[in-house]
């Protein structure tokens, strides 16, 4: 038979489990506080018109600066994975594999970014923009400066390059559209930017198409000869940021505070447009000239985060030529943008949204 416990005894057990569950919960709550956060940031640093959601924010620490550091994270530590690649498709690869939380690309390779989460369950969202130049300037074709090759039309049946799935792809799947020419037009070969440079120096291609900053680069070292140039197709080009949706779900206020460290390596970029074209030279190996041309006043692209109207407009332009040619799966862009980081950190920071959306 078994001692029944007295009244006293029984409320000394209750109190001490009741002291156990609360130590528990402490220390729970401040494994809590006291995790690692580890965010990937897949950034492209030698195209130009996304340096201030990269590389600036890396060497200025910038996003240290803004990261959250109350409420749920108290104490919480950072671990930033920074990632660099050449263009947009490795970047989406890293954030299907979720290695890379946030990420950004051109508008080509954003949207097969958004198709490509959606149809694997690793959905994205487009969360701002880093540049724009609203009639396509910054991509081009350019082929070696002793070239007999003037125009689009003189590239007929010629090998030429480009990185596939990048912004400039998606400039010259258009460009034959709007000159209605079908894709065998030209040999078309992937390559990135370095090798389709070096290829092109050497002539063992006949042009090369490329996003920014390639197509003012090679002319300005002396290696080529610009034929085509974006704003021939009339289409908005742009560079944007994604992340993961279940990053921005679990981490609201780091995304927020990612888009407030992209706004202030705005705010560097126009307060000393030739200190920071000399230090993104620096850092980038990219001339400060062609730099300057992108990024100092009234340059080829504006840096504005903002996810106007126009740039949807311009992305259905760019989905139906993908679908065209069976390029891209569904998207449901109602679901994949989503402004309300933005809107967040423009709020925080005391600044309104809506006036320069317009």
């Amino acid at each position: 038979m078994f001692e029944k416990s007295s009244p006293a005894k029984r409320g000394r057990v209750l109190r001490r489990a009741a002291t156990y569950a609360v130590a528990v919960l402490s220390l729970s709550a401040a494994s809590l506080h006291a995790q690692t956060i580890t965010i990937g940031i897949g950034t492209q640093n030698t195209t130009t018109n996304t340096v201030t959601g990269g590389i600036v924010l890396k060497e200025l620490g910038l996003l240290e600066k803004h990261l959250p550091k109350t409420g749920k994270y108290k104490d919480a530590k950072y671990q930033l994975n920074w990632q660099n690649f050449t263009s947009g498709p490795p970047v989406t690869n890293g954030m299907m594999a979720d290695n890379i939380h946030i990420g950004m690309m051109g508008d080509y390779p954003l949207m097969v970014n958004g198709a490509t989460g959606q149809a694997t369950g690793n959905e994205t969202q487009l969360v701002a923009i880093i540049a724009y130049n609203e009639f396509g300037g910054g991509n081009g074709i350019v082929v070696p400066k002793d070239s007999p090759y003037y125009g689009l039309a003189d590239l007929k049946g010629k090998q030429v390059s480009v990185p596939f799935g990048s912004a400039a792809h998606g400039m010259m799947l258009n460009a034959l559209r709007l000159h209605g020419l079908k894709p065998d037009f030209w040999t078309l070969i992937s390559q990135s930017p370095e090798i389709g440079s070096t290829n092109l120096k050497e002539k063992r291609i006949d042009g090369h198409g490329d996003f920014v900053p390639f197509a003012e680069l090679l002319p300005f070292r002396g290696i080529a000869r610009k034929i085509f140039d974006g704003v021939e197709t009339k289409e908005p080009t742009f560079h944007g940021v994604v992340i993961r949706k279940d990053f921005g779900e679990k981490y609201p206020e780091i995304v927020v505070a990612y888009i407030k460290a992209l706004m202030e390596a705005n705010d560097w970029v126009r307060a000393d447009p030739r200190l920071a074209a000399e230090k993104i030279a620096d850092w980038t190996k990219i001339d400060k000239e062609v730099v300057y041309i992108f990024l100092g006043p009234n340059g080829v692209h504006t840096l504005d985060p903002t996810i106007k109207p126009r740039w949807g407009e311009a992305m259905k332009v760019g989905y139906d030529v993908l679908q065209s040619m069976n390029l891209i799966k569904p998207l449901d862009t109602a679901k994949w943008v989503n402004d309300r980081y933005v809107r967040q950190a423009f709020k925080d920071l005391g600044k309104d949204y809506d006036a320069q959306l317009k």
